[in-house]
């Protein structure tokens, strides 16, 4: 890749193009560049395949909010909310714009009053943190009135870019979405980026 071309993507941007690979992935495992497979697909915390169905004909939708995501976060140089700086990771000036989806999880995730986040385990929604001294665990029922049941999406990314003139995985990133209802509005939100 020439410096011109690095140089003009660094004033103009990239827009997000989505690479659908086509290659079956049988072990349902993690994905890379070079494997070039099928998303890795999970469900938790017992979601339906009825659910599921009706999350996933909503996929374009939720792809489009990422690629507007990433658009606005990390492709556009004019955007407010641009995170890339030069001489810090993401560099603008390497990525191609290309990503995939390599996983896609489906679930629940529970939360009390305060907005806190609960999982299951042992039979009772737990919520697990530090509190300065140790890790405290609390406990509640299943049914308890205190919570609030909410679906969870939860996408990975990885972004393509050509740092040593060749394409390969540039950086990861993960997005979020939470909603009560299947037929609730979506919206993703940057959960975390890394290198790959």
């Amino acid at each position: 890749m020439g410096l011109i071309k690095r140089l003009q993507r660094k004033t103009v941007g990239v827009h997000p193009r989505l690479l659908v690979f086509e290659r079956e992935n049988t072990e349902n495992a993690y994905v890379t560049w070079e494997d070039k497979r099928k998303p890795q697909v999970t469900l938790r915390d017992g979601m339906t395949q009825e659910e599921y169905q009706a999350l996933a004909a909503r996929r374009e939708e939720l792809l489009r909010q990422a690629e507007e995501l990433l658009w606005r976060s990390y492709l556009d140089p004019k955007s407010d909310d641009l995170m890339s700086e030069e001489n810090s990771f993401p560099d603008i000036r390497y990525l191609t714009g290309n990503y995939y989806v390599e996983r896609e999880s489906y679930g629940y995730i529970y939360r009390d009053s305060r907005g806190f986040a609960y999982h299951i385990k042992n039979g009772q929604l737990r919520y697990k943190h530090h509190n300065g001294k140790g890790w405290v665990e609390e406990f509640l029922p299943l049914d308890s009135p205190e919570i609030t049941r909410y679906y969870q999406i939860l996408f990975g990314l990885h972004l393509t870019g050509d740092e040593s003139g060749e394409e390969e995985d540039y950086m990861g990133l993960d997005l979020e979405a939470e909603f009560l209802a299947l037929d609730d509005p979506i919206e993703f939100e940057i959960l975390s980026h890394d290198v790959i």
